[in-house]
């Protein structure tokens, strides 16, 4: 049962009250006009879809209604289903589909609801409104941000996670309410089945369900007992599915479309070593990079400040304690690039080039609530009130710094600018031939590796064939005489065929089922991938 409110903590009563309408009402609405906005800005100029991984998320999204084996058979091995099942309803629009747009709704709603939470969580650990300004501030004052809450990617969507299973921790530590933490372990299964980031905060808040309250070790355990038996079903789930659907319960770890095996196929083709690979110090060096150039320094000084109040402000330390959970994408991304799992690269440190930025915004919500620490609840309100806009101004300086070289010249925005395959020139002869010469019928390809050529000609899933679809990739290798009349292998009439790729290495192990089709290109660009395209005679 919750303790009486004598042997609480005399202020705790403040925070438990759900702010009324007019001080709720403000932040609602700058919350709602901020990732409005933003959305509106970034998709208008084209920004908004063009990382590889945003089209790819789309792709998915799209094939669970639109492919030749439509249904949970287009669920990959690798890439976790929850937000390409949240998309999908969206993706069967042409127009949210092609340009990615559907995507991008779902993040910035999720967006809008982190930033939500984290005022919630700033106002009331510090006891004062005030302060979830700050952590507000923190959050919607980052271009980067910004400019990912209006692409078609995980984050936003994991950020929002995270901050949920923070705020309900720490409702269930003020409250002791079990229906608070059971939504906390929802919250953290939805997260396990969004990113592997999920994955790895499942113990740290296993760990702070333990000790959150005052209770007998019985208490402690069935409450920790509660939380893992929830949050840990996500784990559980994928697991399963990887075995049922592939026979390999560690295929999402390495299967071949795994990080471990994108790497391995790399060293192999290139020699090319993660610089970060095998040392923690040059791994949290590189991070500490990317949250400089992503989140900015100013932002980093103020919550290193806010990390040393909670440390010293013995009163508040154990009512703030939660916000420790949202440090925890700080050791999973150093121990992932020290392991080779992730790779981030960016431009002050060799290779001197933009590689997954995107990953220091997991640090925003704990970067953007640690300096809310520093309007105590023990300033005057004329004091608080003038640290407060202090904070807020020094975050707006460094945002308008930020923004100060057109959106072009955000970091993410950059990174994408330079990475995007749209730009390849092999996807452009490739898009280029098939606007000219395409007619109909199936297209043999492997999966994932054009995604900019369907949405651009608006041509369906349901007319390429790839590996993914199984029932019919495993008629291939019998030929024509194995092919039922009228099925999708008899129906194919143009091959893309990479280097390397599934259909490379279909092609070479079973050549005589394709003699009936002509190589009408092969294309050798500098620094691609040879790239071979077939035609039915």
């Amino acid at each position: 049962m919750p303790e009486s409110r004598s042997r609480r903590d005399p202020a705790a009563s403040a925070a438990d009250a759900v702010p009324a309408v007019r001080t709720a009402f403000p932040p609602a609405l700058v919350i709602l006009a901020v990732a409005a906005a933003s959305l509106h800005f970034f998709y208008v100029r084209g920004l908004s879809n063009l990382y590889g991984d945003a089209i790819a998320h789309m792709e998915g999204a799209r094939r669970l209604s639109d492919s030749l084996t439509s249904g949970w058979e287009e669920i990959g091995s690798s890439w976790l289903p929850l937000y390409h099942l949240l998309v999908a309803p969206l993706a069967v629009n042409d127009h949210l589909w092609r340009t990615g747009l559907g995507g991008s709704i779902v993040s910035s709603l999720a967006f809008a609801i982190a930033a939500w939470f984290l005022f919630r969580l700033g106002a009331e650990m510090s006891l004062n409104p005030a302060a979830g300004w700050v952590a507000l501030a923190g959050f919607l004052l980052c271009a980067n941000m910004l400019a990912v809450a209006s692409m078609p990617l995980t984050e936003p969507l994991n950020i929002m996670w995270a901050v949920l299973i923070v705020w309900g921790l720490f409702r269930f530590q003020q409250r002791g309410r079990l229906t608070t933490l059971a939504a906390a372990g929802i919250a953290a299964l939805l997260a396990a089945l969004t990113r592997y980031d999920g994955w790895y905060l499942i113990p740290f808040a296993a760990l702070f369900v333990l000790l959150a309250r005052d209770r007998s070790p019985m208490q402690r355990i069935r409450d920790t007992a509660i939380f893992s038996a929830l949050a840990a079903a996500g784990p559980a789930l994928w697991v399963l599915h990887d075995w049922h659907r592939y026979g390999n319960p560690l295929e999402f770890y390495n299967g071949p479309y795994s990080a471990k095996a994108i790497y391995a196929h790399q060293l192999l083709t290139t020699g090319f070593h993660y610089p970060t690979e095998g040392s923690y110090l040059l791994s949290a060096r590189y991070y500490l990079e990317d949250l400089k150039l992503v989140i900015g320094p100013m932002s980093l000084e103020l919550a290193v400040l806010g990390f040393a109040v909670w440390a010293i402000d013995a009163r508040m330390r154990r009512r703030r304690s939660a916000a420790l959970l949202l440090l925890v994408p700080l050791i999973f991304y150093v121990q992932s690039m020290a392991s080779a799992a992730v790779p981030i690269y960016v431009p002050t440190l060799f290779p001197h080039t933009y590689y997954n930025l995107r990953y220091a915004l997991e640090m925003l919500p704990a970067i953007a609530l640690f300096p809310s620490f520093l309007t105590s609840d023990r300033l005057s309100s004329t004091r608080r009130l003038l640290a407060t806009a202090a904070l807020i101004a020094i975050l707006a300086i460094q945002f308008i710094a930020s923004v100060r070289g057109g959106a072009a010249n955000i970091g993410n925005v950059q990174e994408s600018l330079q990475n995007t395959p749209c730009r390849a020139q092999s996807e452009q002869a490739l898009i280029d031939l098939l606007r000219r010469g395409y007619k109909g019928g199936i297209i043999l390809t492997a999966n994932g590796k054009h995604p900019c050529l369907l949405p651009t000609l608006d041509i369906p899933y349901r007319h390429t064939l790839t590996e993914l679809n199984r029932r019919y990739w495993d008629m291939l290798p019998f030929g024509p005489s194995g092919w039922p009349a009228g099925s999708p292998p008899a129906s194919i009439t143009w091959i893309v065929r990479g280097e390397d790729d599934a259909v490379d290495r279909l092609m070479e192990r079973y050549p005589h089922p394709f003699d009936d089709f002509t190589l009408v290109a092969d294309y050798r660009f500098p620094k691609e991938d040879r790239l071979r395209i077939y035609r039915k005679q």
